[in-house]
């Protein structure tokens, strides 16, 4: 039966919306013409790389992440509980057969003749064995008449809904956290590469000065200072072995596999990350998972508000029994031995300690927390693009900056290089232009994975899909 609707009518809260970017940035600095990509689905953003491992992990992780499995089975329970909501749309109906078997003391008081006046006479007590037979059809309904029953489906409605949302920041979270790791981890391959070809020169110069100390050309401390950048070389190197077996470990956990089964091969990072465009309208942003799952927490949490108001109204159930009734059990079941009821029961609020409106400033007080938490997610997601395009920015600049540094640097080494096989100047000049070499070197390296790190970030931070039109 249809039912009118007490309460306020839901209005998403108002929030300004900036037509462009504070940071927003005319052009991809570094990146080539056909690396530009200008469109992505949500489900599958990482194909932008157009990485074969990084989607084989992506595919792993879709299959085998437990913690997305636990969110897809939130969304069941969600489910679940909204047609538990919606069961309450249609009349309630079951079977209670009864059968007793009664012994008991029995005291009866008899009225003679059955004069109204006349006192009652005591009889003395007696045992009375009784029996009993019921199989009644019961079925109760209860009238949607002020949208209570509907309000309640709308909020499990809604709740489901934001499940399925939840879902996706889940999935979003598991793909991002899984390319990060996936390029840090190349990003160290990279330099495990670039420190090996170190230890192999500074090895050949500890040979060369250990050489020349004994033909008496230098002094000793020329060998010891080239013995100790080679130990120096391999700490740097042990670390950042150690560092790729936690970025190892990390990747096994995100695509559902044992740690101590889990290896990766070799792949030193190479090239530059896809251009994500900048000037992506920033009203894509309201379709990000997380906001439109604030939202819908927010349409359920305005849902309870109106059943609240709901309450305050009578209540209109309809009853109806039927079945058959005897004592004895040969007349059980006959049409002599029916039975049947009809009832309606309406119910008015008068007083009840001011629990309902308590109930109804609470579920208010719940909307507007709700709708707080809605606009502060909002926030957030600015601050969360805004942040990821001054990373690019920034890291592409200084990126640019490092590799020109490293030319200057490599050109300062080699002619240290060269003045010292003259004997003009002495090692420790070459190993200390070395030094800033190999930490220019590593710097480079350093800013190409945070490229590709901050690229993944603002594609998280779009929500992981847009649509550009140039």
């Amino acid at each position: 039966m249809t039912s009118c609707s007490v309460g306020p009518s839901y209005t998403p809260p108002g929030i300004g919306i900036p037509s462009e970017w504070k940071n927003k940035n005319e052009k991809c600095q570094g990146c080539e013409p056909n690396k530009i990509s200008e469109q992505a689905d949500l489900d599958y953003w990482w194909q932008v790389f157009d990485d074969a491992k990084l989607e084989e992990l992506e595919s792993l992780a879709i299959q085998n992440n437990r913690n997305l499995y636990v969110a897809y089975e939130r969304i069941n329970e969600a489910r679940a509980l909204m047609g538990i909501a919606a069961s309450e749309f249609y009349p309630q109906i079951n079977l209670n057969p009864v059968y007793t078997n009664t012994g008991e003391l029995i005291k009866n008081y008899t009225n003679p003749n059955n004069v109204a006046a006349a006192p009652a006479i005591e009889t003395n007590a007696f045992r009375a064995h009784e029996l009993y037979y019921f199989m009644p059809i019961n079925l109760s309904y209860e009238v949607d008449l002020w949208g209570k029953i509907r309000d309640q489906y709308d909020a499990s409605k809604y709740t489901w809904l934001a499940q399925k949302k939840d879902y996706e920041v889940v999935m979003l979270s598991l793909t991002t956290n899984l390319a990060t790791a996936y390029y840090q981890l190349r990003a160290i391959d990279a330099q495990i590469d670039l420190l090996l070809e170190v230890l192999k020169t500074r090895q050949t110069a500890y040979e060369i000065n250990k050489a020349r100390y004994e033909e008496e050309i230098i002094f000793y401390a020329d060998v010891t200072l080239a013995a100790e950048e080679v130990d120096s070389a391999l700490g740097q190197y042990n670390e950042v072995l150690r560092q790729r077996n936690v970025l190892e470990d990390q990747i096994a956990v995100l695509i559902g596999v044992p740690a101590s089964e889990f290896c990766l091969e070799h792949m030193p990072l190479k090239g530059m990350p896809p251009c994500i465009p900048s000037g992506i309208p920033s009203e894509i942003l309201l379709r990000r998972p997380d906001i439109a799952e604030a939202e819908y927490h927010l349409r359920s949490d305005h849902a309870l508000i109106k059943r609240a108001y709901s309450l305050f109204f009578p209540s209109l159930t309809l009853t109806a029994t039927g079945g058959f009734e005897s004592p004895v059990l040969k007349d059980f079941l006959k049409w002599m031995s029916r039975y049947w009821m009809l009832g309606t029961n309406i119910n008015q609020l008068i007083f009840d300690g001011f629990k309902t409106p308590y109930y109804l400033d609470s579920q208010i007080a719940r909307f507007k927390e709700a709708s707080g938490q809605y606009q502060q997610q909002v926030l957030i997601a600015f601050q969360e693009v805004e942040d990821a395009l001054a990373d690019l920015d920034s890291y592409a600049k200084q990126y640019d900056l490092a590799v020109a540094t490293e030319e200057w640097a490599q050109e300062t080494y080699q002619l240290y290089l060269d003045r010292y096989m003259l004997g003009v100047i002495y090692y420790i000049n070459v190993a200390n232009t070395e030094r800033d070499l190999l930490n220019y070197k590593i710097a480079v390296n350093t800013l190409q994975g945070f490229r590709y790190v901050s690229t993944i970030q603002f594609i998280k931070a779009l929500g992981g899909g847009w649509y550009y039109e140039p």
